[in-house]
C-alpha cells in the first residue's frame, strides 16, 4: 500500500501547484459569490412561444420588493441553451424544466424556491401533463397505441409534458422510442401547426401548451387517449400522460438566507394570472413541489444520470488515470478538513433553511398540512388551510384528524378508519396519493376537497404533506355539465326515433285509410252472413288497433294534431278514481294529496286521462304483490336557473308526482324507459305506453322524468305549463248525419289511387257527385274544362307537383267561396311546411272512416251557413 501511495505522489508532484492554484480560485470565488452583487440574474426561455415577453415589469416588482438589487432576465432559446449555462452557474436564479432540474441536481446543489403555476382551463394548476394530439379527422388515430411508426413531433428530447411522459406511457404498452420517426421542434406553436397542415400524423406538447395555441389549428384536433391514465378532475384539460409538477424556479448560485428568503416571499406573493406573473409566461407561484415523480419517470427510461452504464476494469482505470486518482485523494482529504472546521457554519444555516422552509410553508397559496402517518392527526398546517377549513387559528385544528372535518353523510359510506388504512399503506409504499373528500366546516357547510398526499422524511420519522384544494364549484359545473349533455343526447335520440315514427305513421295512415273504411262498408253488407260478420268484425277491430297505435307513435313524436283547450287536471285526477281503483285491484292503495292552488293547463282532455292511466297501469305492474300508489300534485315556479335544468321556460307549471313502492329500475332501463317499443314485459305490452305519455307531456310544452331505486320503487314527476284560462264546454259531437235532398259535387285530389278510389266510393253511396283528379295541375284543369264550381274541394295535402296548400291557393283565386278541406297522414310539422296550419284550415286526418268524413261534410257543409 505504501509504495502505491509513493508512486501516486511522486507522479502527481506536477500537479500540486495546479491544485493550489485551483484551491485558491474556489476560495476566491467563494468570498466573491458572499458579497452582495448589484446585478443577479435570472434564466428564462422564451424560444418556446410566438409572442416576445416583456420581463421589464417582471424585474420592476422584485426590485421593488427586495430594495438594494437589481434584476435581469436573460432569456435562452431553449431548453439546452439554459441547461449548458446552469450547469456553468452562469446565472444566480433560473426557471428550469422538471427533467434538467432532475438532471443537474445530481451534480449541482440547486435549490427550489417555488414551483410555478400555469393556466388549466378556467383554473391554475402547479402540475402539468402531456397531450398527444392528431386532428380530430384523422379516423385512423384514436390512441396512443395507433401513434406507433408514424412521423410525429415533438417539443424537445429534453421537455417534460413536451415528450418525456409520453415516452413514458408509450414504453407502458410495449411501443419504444426507436419505433417513431420523431422531428423535434422547441415552438409550441410551430408543433400545433405542423400537425395542422399534415406534415405530421401526431404532435406531443404540455396539455395547457395545446389548450392555449389551437388557434394556430383552423381544424379540430383531438388528444389521444391512453387506457391507463385516469383524467385527474382538479387537471380539467384533456392529457394522454399522469401528472407531474410544473416549471421550478431554483437558486443556481447560493446566496444569503435573508436575499433567498425575502426572493420566496415576493414570488409567493404575486397574485395568480396577474401581468407580474405573465410577463414570464407563468400564472403564478406555489411553494416547491416534490419531483420524486419525474426522478422515477428518468430512471424508468433510464435517462440523464440514470442511464446505464458499462462495467469499468479497476485496474485498468488506476493504470490509465493515476494523475486524477491522486487528484481526488487530495482533494478528500482536503474537504474532510473543511467539513471539519465548517461544521458550526453548516448547522447555522440548516437552521436557517428550516426557517427558509417554514416561510415557504407559510406563504404557499396551496392550503397545506401536516399529517402524522401513525394517527393521522395535523401536526401543523399553513394560514391557507385554515381558511379553508373555515377555523380562525391554527390551535384548533392542530391534533385533529381529517374526520373531524369530514361530512357525516360520506362517512357512512366509507368508514375514516378503514379508509385512512388503506390511503396511509398508499402514500407510505409509493410516497403519494390523491383522492377527493366531501369536507364539513364549522358552521355546517359541506365542501370537496381534492386531496394529494406527499411523503417526506425528518429526523423524527416520516410525515405526510397534504395540500389541499376546494373543487365544490368545479364539481357542480361538472355535474351540471353531465345532466345537459344526457339532456342533449336524450333529446336528440328521442327526436331521431320521433322522426322516424312520423314517416312510419304516415304510411300506416294510408293503407289503414282503405282498410278500415271497406271494412267497415263490408260490416253494413255483411248483417245477413254471421261467419262473414265475424271475420270482417275481427279485421276491422284489428285496423282500428293499428289506427290507435299510429296515433300513439305520432303522440311521442310530438307530431299529432291536438285541439287544446283548458283542462283542470285535478279535477280529472278526481273523476278518474273510480276508473284507477279498478285497474289496480284491490292489493294497491291509491291515496290521493292534490293541493295546488291552480290546476288548469291548455291541453286535450283525452290525452291528460291517457297521461294518469298509462302511469297507473305501469306502476301496477311494477307491484305484482300489491302496494301503494301515490298521486299528488302542488304549484311550482320555475326560475332561469332550474327551468334550464329542466328543458322548459320560466313559469308557473302544475307538479304531478305519481310514486309507487314496486321493484322499481336500474340505471339502464330508466335511459330507455320513453322509447317507443322499449318495454320490460315478457310476451305483454307494446312498448308505447310510456313513450305516449312523454309525446303528450312535450306537445303540451311540459316535461317527464323519472326518479327510480331498484327494490324501492319508482316516481314520475310531471310539470305542465299552468294557463290562466278556464274550462269552456266543447260542443257534442253530432251522433248521426243529416244531409239535404239535393245532389253536391265534390272535386277529390289524391295522389295514391287506392286512397282516391276508397274516398269516391264512400262519397258516392252517401249520394255525391265525385270529380276526381290524382294531381294539383290535374284538378285545375278538370275546373278549368267544366266551367262550373264545385261544392267543396278534398284534397290531399302533401303531393309531388302541387301541394294541397298551393292548390287550394290557386283554386280560390277562382271559387272564393268553396270550402277546402284537407286530408293527409303526415303529422302536424310536415303538413305545415305545406302550407296548412290545421288550427286555421278544415282538417282531416287519416285513417278516417266514412262516418268520419260525413260529419265533416256535414260540418262544413251544412253547419257553417243555413241551407236553402
Amino acid at each position: 500500500m505504501l509504495p502505491f501511495l509513493y508512486s501516486c505522489l511522486n507522479q502527481g508532484a506536477k500537479t500540486i501547484t495546479a491544485i493550489t492554484l485551483l484551491t485558491g480560485i474556489i476560495c476566491c470565488n467563494a468570498v466573491a459569490q458572499d458579497q452582495d452583487s448589484p446585478v443577479l440574474t435570472i434564466g428564462t426561455i422564451s424560444g418556446q412561444i410566438a409572442e416576445t415577453t416583456a420581463p421589464d415589469l417582471f424585474e420592476d416588482y422584485l426590485e421593488s420588493k427586495l430594495g438594494t438589487y437589481q434584476f435581469q432576465v436573460r432569456e435562452f432559446a431553449d431548453i439546452e441553451a439554459l441547461m449548458r449555462v446552469v450547469s456553468n452557474r452562469d446565472l444566480d436564479f433560473a426557471f428550469i424544466t422538471p427533467v434538467v432540474f432532475v438532471e443537474l441536481s445530481q451534480n449541482l446543489e440547486l435549490r427550489p424556491l417555488s414551483t410555478i403555476i400555469q393556466r388549466a382551463g378556467d383554473s391554475y394548476s402547479p402540475w402539468l401533463a402531456g397531450a398527444v394530439f392528431t386532428l380530430e379527422s384523422d379516423n385512423d388515430i384514436n390512441d396512443m397505441s395507433d401513434v406507433s411508426g408514424r412521423n410525429i413531433i415533438a417539443l424537445s428530447e429534453f421537455a417534460l409534458g413536451g415528450w418525456l411522459s409520453a415516452v413514458r406511457e408509450w414504453k407502458e404498452l410495449g411501443i419504444e422510442e426507436q419505433d417513431f420517426n420523431v422531428t423535434f421542434d422547441f415552438s409550441y406553436a410551430s408543433v400545433i401547426e405542423r400537425v395542422c397542415s399534415g406534415e405530421f400524423k401526431a404532435g406531443v406538447i404540455a396539455a395547457n401548451a395545446l389548450d392555449s395555441y389551437t388557434q394556430y389549428c383552423d381544424q379540430p384536433l383531438k388528444v389521444l387517449s391512453h387506457h391507463g391514465i385516469e383524467q385527474d378532475s382538479h387537471f380539467p384539460l384533456e392529457h394522454s400522460t399522469q401528472l407531474y409538477p410544473e416549471v421550478v424556479f431554483a437558486e443556481i448560485i447560493p446566496h444569503e438566507e435573508s436575499l433567498v428568503r425575502n426572493m420566496t416571499r415576493a414570488l409567493l406573493d404575486i397574485e395568480p394570472g396577474s401581468e407580474t406573473a405573465s410577463v414570464m409566461n407563468v400564472q403564478g407561484f406555489t411553494a416547491p413541489l416534490s419531483y420524486r415523480e419525474v426522478q422515477l419517470l428518468m430512471q424508468e427510461l433510464e435517462l440523464g444520470p440514470y442511464a446505464n452504464t458499462p462495467g469499468i476494469d479497476l485496474q485498468q482505470f488506476l493504470d490509465d488515470n493515476i494523475t486524477v486518482v491522486t487528484i481526488i485523494l487530495l482533494v478528500i482529504v482536503t474537504v474532510t478538513s473543511v467539513g471539519f472546521i465548517n461544521a458550526h457554519t453548516l448547522s447555522r444555516k440548516f437552521k436557517d433553511s428550516e426557517k427558509f422552509r417554514k416561510q415557504i410553508f407559510e406563504g404557499s397559496h396551496v392550503a397545506t398540512i401536516v399529517v402524522d402517518p401513525d394517527t393521522g392527526k395535523f401536526v401543523d398546517l399553513n394560514q391557507s388551510a385554515i381558511n379553508l377549513y373555515g377555523f380562525s387559528t391554527r390551535e384548533e385544528l392542530i391534533g385533529k384528524t381529517i374526520k373531524s372535518v369530514s361530512a357525516d353523510s360520506q362517512l357512512m359510506s366509507n368508514p375514516f378508519t378503514e379508509f385512512y388504512k388503506k390511503i396511509r399503506e398508499k402514500v407510505m409504499s409509493e410516497d403519494n396519493a390523491s383522492f377527493e373528500w366531501r369536507h364539513r366546516r364549522p358552521n355546517g357547510e359541506e365542501w370537496i376537497g381534492r386531496v394529494r398526499l406527499m411523503k417526506f422524511n425528518t429526523s423524527t420519522g416520516p410525515l405526510i404533506q397534504s395540500m389541499v384544494e376546494d373543487i365544490t364549484e368545479q364539481k357542480t359545473l361538472e355535474v351540471e355539465r353531465r345532466q345537459l349533455e344526457q339532456q342533449l343526447e336524450f333529446s336528440q335520440r328521442m327526436e331521431s326515433i320521433g322522426r322516424l315514427a312520423g314517416s312510419i305513421a304516415h304510411d300506416f295512415n294510408n293503407l289503414l285509410t282503405i282498410i278500415n273504411g271497406y271494412s267497415e262498408y263490408m260490416l253494413n253488407d255483411s248483417m245477413d252472413n254471421p261467419q262473414q260478420l265475424e271475420i270482417l268484425s275481427q279485421i276491422n277491430k284489428a285496423g282500428v288497433r293499428a289506427s290507435e297505435l299510429t296515433q300513439q307513435l305520432l303522440t311521442f313524436s310530438r307530431k299529432q294534431v291536438i285541439k287544446q283547450s283548458p283542462v283542470n287536471v285535478e279535477d280529472m285526477i278526481r273523476e278518474s278514481t273510480e276508473i284507477m281503483n279498478s285497474a289496480l285491484g284491490e292489493e294497491i292503495k291509491l291515496e290521493l294529496d292534490l293541493k295546488s292552488s291552480k290546476s288548469f293547463v291548455k291541453t286535450d282532455p283525452g290525452q291528460i286521462q291517457q297521461i294518469i292511466i298509462n302511469l297507473v297501469m305501469n306502476a301496477k305492474d311494477a307491484m305484482p304483490e300489491g302496494g301503494k300508489l301515490k298521486i299528488c300534485t302542488d304549484t311550482l315556479f320555475l326560475n332561469p336557473q332550474n327551468s334550464k335544468q329542466l328543458d322548459l321556460h320560466v313559469g308557473e307549471y302544475l307538479e304531478i308526482l305519481v310514486s309507487d313502492n314496486g321493484i322499481g329500475m336500474d340505471e339502464n332501463v330508466i335511459t330507455h324507459i320513453f322509447e317507443p317499443f322499449f318495454t320490460t314485459k315478457t310476451n305483454t305490452g307494446t312498448g308505447l305506453g310510456l313513450s305516449t305519455v312523454y309525446g303528450i307531456v312535450r306537445q303540451t310544452k311540459g316535461n317527464i322524468v323519472v326518479d327510480s331505486t331498484k327494490g324501492v320503487g319508482t316516481t314520475f314527476r310531471i310539470l305542465l305549463p299552468l294557463t290562466d284560462e278556464t274550462m269552456i264546454d266543447a260542443d257534442k259531437e253530432k251522433a248521426h248525419v243529416n244531409f239535404p235532398n239535393r245532389e253536391y259535387t265534390i272535386l277529390v285530389v289524391e295522389d295514391q289511387e287506392e286512397v282516391r278510389a276508397y274516398i269516391h266510393s264512400v262519397l258516392d253511396r252517401a249520394g255525391f257527385s265525385t270529380i276526381t283528379a290524382e294531381s294539383g295541375s290535374e284538378a285545375l284543369a278538370v275546373m278549368s274544362a267544366r266551367k262550373e264550381p264545385v261544392d267543396l274541394l278534398l284534397t290531399d295535402v302533401v303531393m309531388e307537383d302541387m301541394s294541397g296548400g298551393e292548390l287550394a291557393e290557386k283554386f280560390l283565386e277562382i271559387y272564393p267561396d268553396t270550402p277546402v278541406l284537407f286530408t293527409s297522414g303526415y303529422p302536424e310539422a310536415e303538413i305545415a311546411k305545406h302550407g296548412v296550419r290545421q288550427e286555421s284550415m278544415e282538417f282531416l286526418a287519416k285513417p278516417f272512416s266514412p262516418k268520419d268524413l260525413m260529419l265533416r261534410l256535414n260540418e262544413i257543409l251544412f253547419e257553417a251557413k243555413p241551407v236553402n
